[in-house]
Formats: C-alpha cells, structure tokens, sequence
C-alpha cells in the first residue's frame, strides 16, 4: 500500500473519530406498480403465446415478469 493511501485512511479515520459517524439512513421501500391487465387482454396474449414459435427465451421472459409481479405483491402487502 502507498504511504499516500495510507495517509487518506487515517485522515479519514481521524474525522470519524472527531466529528462522529453520520446518522443512520433510513431505508425507503418503493414497491413497482404493476399495471392490471383485463381478462380479455390476458387471454389475447394467451392466444398470441400459443400461436408463436415456441422460444426459450420468450418464456424465461415471462417467467421472469411474473415473479416481478410476485414480488411487488409482496412488497405491497407489507
């Protein structure tokens, strides 16, 4: 290690020690918004899914989307 990051480190230690840690942050939780879809919407992409080439990728997208959605349920209900 370099004597001038040395040199930082108790500088930096130094003003901790003088002056205090800062107050804890507190955590805010912004939960995501999901929009709801209509029942007729929902069965329209179910017919469009079922209709296109079957992909891997495409359906490790919408794997991922519902447990996006999961997870805002949660957070909302918390």
């Amino acid at each position: 290690m370099s004597p001038l990051c040395l040199g930082l480190e108790v500088i930096v230690l130094g003003a901790r020690l003088c002056l205090g840690e800062a107050a804890p942050r507190t955590a805010v939780t912004a939960c995501p918004v999901i929009v709801a879809r209509s029942a007729i919407w929902q069965r329209a992409l179910r017919d469009e899914r079922l209709a296109a080439v079957p992909s891997p990728r495409t359906d490790e997208a919408i794997s991922e989307w519902l447990s996006l959605r999961d997870q805002a349920r949660a957070c909302r209900q918390n």
